[in-house]
């Protein structure tokens, strides 16, 4: 009798409770938040909607997938080491003409956008935090951060081109910021530290084409092209919204996709790995 009640017992176990606990925990672990879910009305009323194989983006939406590059999820708070800072120098690939960023939740976090809307519009003007300069405060002491590596990366950037024997390579924005002017305020007080050892604000690496306006980047890249007078195959491009990423490689522009910002993985995959690659491809995806 005591055998039949535990093999019933293991049945239903096995056939109703572990289904259950399982079917749950599956639906807790993909359940996409409702506030990323469009209706067909916002979608064709939102001119930064649009439809890439039956999958529908949005502009102000964070990416919905999973982080490949975890391991620097962490704000940027150093230099890096110093030792391989020669990675545009010893690249034996070509090196593109024109290395344009986007820049919020690319270069810097949070967005203008938050700022503007769940912030009440308190940003600038910005102040650097008395605790730790790599930090800038907002006017409602909310801090603003460098994201993933990118003082690495503009550094790296600076000091090739503060090297009089190389060709230097032009680095530009290209963004669809709701806040340009706060978005200028950052580049002028955030900065990095160059090969000597000297602070440079972020504004003077960005030696190249300038685009913080809010029409398409597909037009922001051709008047990148026209002014720089290069070809779309010459230009590298870093973007954390997929959209954005897609539209502009279907240019024949090499784009990395950075949901977590411009890491030291994804800079090293386009110089070493990807650049060229004008076949509409989007890096990192």
């Amino acid at each position: 009798m005591s055998s039949i009640s535990i093999s019933t017992i293991l049945l239903l176990l096995v056939n109703v409770v572990l289904p259950i606990s399982s079917s749950k925990s599956n639906q807790s672990a993909f359940q996409i938040p409702s506030f990323a879910v469009l209706s067909s009305s916002d979608a064709s009323s939102s001119s930064s909607s649009f439809n890439h194989n039956n999958r529908l983006f949005r502009s102000n939406l964070w990416p919905l997938r999973p982080k490949r590059y975890t391991a620097c999820t962490s704000y940027s708070s150093s230099r890096g080491n110093y030792a391989d800072k020669s990675l545009l120098v010893s690249s034996k690939k070509i090196l593109p003409k024109v290395i344009v960023f986007d820049l919020d939740g690319c270069l810097w976090s949070p967005e203008m956008y938050e700022l503007l809307y769940f912030s009440g519009g308190r940003g600038a003007p910005f102040t650097v935090d008395p605790e730790d300069p790599k930090v800038l405060r907002t006017v409602g002491d909310e801090a603003v951060r460098l994201l993933g590596d990118v003082r690495w990366v503009l550094s790296q950037l600076y000091d090739y081109n503060s090297n009089s024997t190389n060709n230097a390579i032009q680095v530009g924005i290209s963004s669809r910021t709701d806040e340009p002017e706060w978005a200028k305020e950052l580049l002028a007080k955030f900065s990095i530290q160059a090969m000597e050892k000297e602070l440079v604000p972020l504004q003077i690496v960005f030696n190249g084409p300038i685009e913080i306006a809010k029409d398409s980047k597909i037009k922001h890249f051709h008047r990148i092209c026209k002014q720089c007078r290069v070809q779309m195959k010459d230009i590298l491009f870093f973007d954390n919204e997929l959209g954005n990423c897609y539209d502009v490689a279907s240019l024949g522009v090499t784009v990395v996709y950075c949901p977590i910002g411009v890491t030291k993985e994804l800079w090293k995959l386009a110089l070493e790995e990807s650049f060229p690659a004008s076949n509409g491809e989007v890096v990192g995806v």
